[in-house]
């Protein structure tokens, strides 16, 4: 009985900490989402020219993060902007930053402490960016998607009513389906804090800083369910040792290898461009994850060996 007290007691206090930021993207999802939907798509639909333009892939990058649609509702979006004449390296940039970061997550990881979110928003624009001039590099003339068996569909949320009615419905449903997993987060963080001891994590990430990269990225295969579950065990792992660059590779590559996603993924793009997207989110997650922990630490630093 003790046990359970304590560990309940343990869950309360990491959701007193988690819940002010959990709430605000909540909000903040739920208003993009009611009020700002039409326009993001809109300004997709504008971009419906072929040639490379960065301030265009930039814009589709910040549209793709705002999105606050999960990627089974991005997709439709997606097949409907390519079917209107987005250019394809457009809807790549879209798709990656979107899959990456949401209103909701963003403002969540600001429980990690403000440079790592605003570091972490950085780095999703950027994956974004570099995913879509890639591909008008090296597919500029060839089918990068495939929407031939595709009908697109207008997001149901957005014809029923007013926006303002739309708001708590749409807000209930973010709380709905995210509470679960923000539950198990809060839960296995408790479970780490009480029985993991804490030299166990500066053993895997501090042992050699390199290495801990390569592991925070293999580790986001498994436990990635929900960007908001692993906040709370992330800020655990990082009180315990885990470094900066091994945090955000492991919330680079975590959305981008989650099953839901990857399922959603993979109707769109093909076997092939499916297991180039795998490879491209995984060496930035790591190139990322290595570059963070050399500006902080030193190069020297990178592969030492902690005693």
């Amino acid at each position: 009985m003790y046990e359970i007290t304590m560990l309940l007691y343990s869950i309360w206090f990491q959701f007193q900490q988690i819940a002010p930021y959990w709430v605000s993207g909540l909000i903040a999802g739920s208003l993009v989402s009611v009020f700002l939907s039409d326009k993001i798509t809109e300004k997709m639909t504008s971009l419906v020219s072929g040639k490379y333009n960065l301030i265009h892939v930039s814009l589709a990058s910040f549209l793709g993060i705002v999105s606050p649609l999960c990627m089974y509702g991005t997709v439709p979006i997606i097949a409907a902007l390519g079917l209107k004449g987005v250019s394809q390296h457009l809807l790549v940039t879209f798709m990656v930053s979107s899959i990456l970061l949401n209103p909701n997550i963003f403002f969540l990881s600001f429980a990690l402490g403000t440079n790592i979110a605003l570091i972490r928003f950085v780095l999703c624009f950027l994956s974004g960016v570099l995913a879509g001039t890639l591909v008008y590099l090296f597919f500029r003339n060839k089918k990068f998607f495939n929407f031939e068996h595709f009908v697109p569909s207008q997001n149901s949320d957005t014809q029923q009513c007013k926006p303002k009615k739309r708001f708590f419905p749409n807000l209930f449903k973010a709380f709905r389906i995210t509470a679960p997993y923000l539950l198990i987060g809060l839960t296995l963080t408790a479970l780490f804090d009480r029985y993991v001891p804490s030299n166990w994590i500066a053993a895997m990430f501090g042992s050699k800083r390199g290495l801990g990269v390569l592991f925070a990225t293999t580790l986001s295969i498994p436990m990635y369910a929900c960007g908001g579950g692993t906040i709370p065990l992330i800020k655990a792992w990082m009180y315990a040792g885990m470094g900066a660059g091994d945090a955000m590779a492991f919330m680079l590559a975590g959305p981008a290898v989650k099953i839901n996603n990857l399922s959603a993924v993979k109707m769109i793009l093909g076997l092939k461009h499916f297991f180039i997207y795998l490879i491209y989110s995984f060496l930035f997650a790591i190139l990322c994850g290595i570059i963070i922990t050399i500006i902080l630490n030193g190069s020297c630093y990178l592969f030492k060996e902690v005693s």
